[in-house]
């Protein structure tokens, strides 16, 4: 019974989705991601995204774009800007556009936008006031 309880969760992830090719090491590290708590995502999100490596842009694509958790999402958002030189990142910037996610993740996919100089000073304004 106590095993049953505990045991292990195995996490199925659809790698197809992602829209970019993954080595299996960066398939393996997701699925780890993916197995830790919501607390323990957010914290790896703010550790890896605060370097900015771009190795590490993978993680922060996936967070953003299918994370569980609002709150992870809106950390690896806030901190996307860092990995705007990654190869892959202009195909974060059209699906969060095409796809409408950005939309969901308000107030941070606009400020992801400013930082970028995606939208002006202005239309960051209008959409923080809800125009």
């Amino acid at each position: 019974m106590f095993k049953k309880l505990f045991k292990k969760k195995t996490i199925e992830i659809d790698f197809d989705t992602i829209g970019f090719k993954l080595s299996d090491q960066g398939k393996e590290s997701i699925k780890k991601f993916c197995g830790r708590t919501a607390e323990e995502r957010m914290g790896d999100i703010m550790y890896l995204g605060n370097k900015g490596n771009p190795n590490f842009f993978y993680l922060i694509y996936y967070a953003i774009l299918f994370d569980r958790d609002l709150n992870v999402r809106f950390a690896a958002l806030k901190r996307a800007s860092k990995f705007k030189e990654a190869p892959n990142f202009d195909m974060l910037l059209d699906k969060l556009d095409k796809l409408r996610i950005g939309e969901s993740l308000e107030p941070y996919y606009s400020m992801m936008l400013y930082e970028l100089r995606e939208i002006s000073l202005e239309e960051f304004k209008k959409r923080m006031n809800g125009n």
